[in-house]
């Protein structure tokens, strides 16, 4: 399943976008975007809230017709259909299937691209809380490539765009990357290797 839902709006619906461009907002942690489809101000309750969907995280910052634009923090900005959303995250909508419970085979493909889901992820959250910033920053990209991300890159210390912190958790498909002041941001692993790899 595609972590993009296909954009199928229609001209009779209104556009309800700002008037000005918004400042997007990372240093908070990310929602689930299932607490905001079954509110009855959906879509516009989530304009300007951090948001994890299917593994990307991301601020929205613009409601054009039906889709929300989710900008991360890597600069990468994906659209994401409302109606596609409350089929997936509302209230009738089926639990997810939870993941497998035999391994991948070995000779599972690499993940290229986002027609992937947070599933081969989804394991339970290691938090590293004494990080270690006296070993050598490593770029990305290193990491974002390899078959075994995000999870080789727990505990290390590595520079996504000029910020540079120790990845201190990975929770589903989230990286939440801690700074030596102690500001923490997250990221998304889709959205890294889409980017890095």
């Amino acid at each position: 399943m595609q972590n993009t839902i296909a954009d199928q709006s229609t001209p009779e619906q209104p556009a309800a976008s700002p008037a000005a461009p918004l400042v997007p907002n990372f240093d908070r942690p990310a929602k689930d975007i299932a607490e905001f489809v079954n509110l009855p101000e959906f879509p516009q309750n989530t304009l300007g809230e951090f948001v994890e969907i299917r593994g990307y995280a991301g601020v929205v910052i613009e409601i054009v017709k039906q889709s929300l634009k989710v900008k991360s923090p890597d600069g990468i900005t994906m659209s994401y259909n409302m109606h596609g959303l409350k089929k997936i995250y509302g209230k009738s909508a089926p639990p997810p299937e939870p993941p497998p419970s035999e391994p991948a085979p070995a000779a599972a493909p690499a993940i290229s691209s986002f027609t992937q889901t947070a599933t081969p992820w989804s394991k339970p959250a290691t938090v590293i809380t004494e990080p270690n910033f006296d070993q050598p920053i490593k770029a990305m990209r290193v990491f974002a490539g390899r078959r075994d991300f995000p999870d080789c890159a727990l505990g290390e210390y590595v520079d996504i765009r000029g910020y540079a912190g120790v990845v201190v958790s990975i929770v589903d498909a989230t990286l939440e990357v801690k700074a030596p002041d102690g500001n923490t941001r997250s990221y998304g692993a889709v959205g890294l290797r889409k980017l890095f790899s």
